[in-house]
């Protein structure tokens, strides 16, 4: 597996392409902003996308999406099942109250937990998260040891649980029984700052109780 990461939009998102090491098949996770940036990316490495998969909807994951499918040659946007309230309606997603303009988001299929997102010899399972908001998901590249998490799980710190529709018991939840059971060496790529592994965050990360 290839894994570029790169940090965009007015929040600092992190959007994360994974690609088949042989092929160069790429899934493309919360295109948060800048579309053309993202883009370079995939084309100065010679990645062919697949996907655009999003762990949740809020508006600062999804800004580019729409764009970047146009530039990818209509390639399918995915989302959580349990988050098309969000994509569709700008209070929830937050861009009515915190970005420069109300937002909703065209998606073309969902997941939900235990569905498995293929892209060239990669796997990816879709683990259900809610918390950080309703339909919130984390995937789990099982035989790469690797964690897609978005904003469920951060470096020592978690997802925010006081916007609409969040509730911090289910995220506590969500993170202990369902990512703190995974190998302590899986490296987890966040939704903002630094990745960091389930091992550190299980001895380290004093947000989860």
């Amino acid at each position: 597996m290839r894994v570029k990461g790169l940090t965009v939009g007015m929040l600092d998102t992190n959007c994360w392409i994974t690609a088949d090491e042989e092929t160069g098949q790429a899934i493309i996770f919360d295109p948060a902003d800048n579309a053309p940036r993202i883009f370079d990316i995939i084309e100065k490495n010679g990645f062919k996308p697949e996907k655009i998969v999003l762990t949740h909807c809020h508006f600062d994951h999804f800004l580019a999406a729409e764009d970047l499918k146009k530039l990818c040659g209509g390639i399918p946007i995915i989302i959580p099942e349990k988050d098309r309230i969000l994509a569709e309606d700008p209070v929830y997603n937050l861009s009515s109250s915190m970005g420069d303009s109300p937002h909703t988001l065209t998606f073309d299929k969902t997941v939900d937990a235990g569905d498995i997102i293929t892209c060239g010899s990669l796997s990816a399972k879709t683990i259900s998260t809610p918390g950080h908001t309703p339909g919130g998901c984390c995937y789990y590249f099982e035989n790469e040891h690797l964690l897609v998490s978005g904003d469920t799980l951060f470096f020592m710190s978690v997802g925010r649980s006081d916007f609409p529709l969040s509730d911090g018991d289910a995220l506590n939840e969500s993170i202990k029984e369902k990512l703190f059971v995974l190998p302590d060496d899986t490296q987890v790529l966040t939704g903002h700052n630094n990745p960091t592994t389930i091992g550190f965050e299980k001895q380290n990360n004093m947000y989860v109780y």
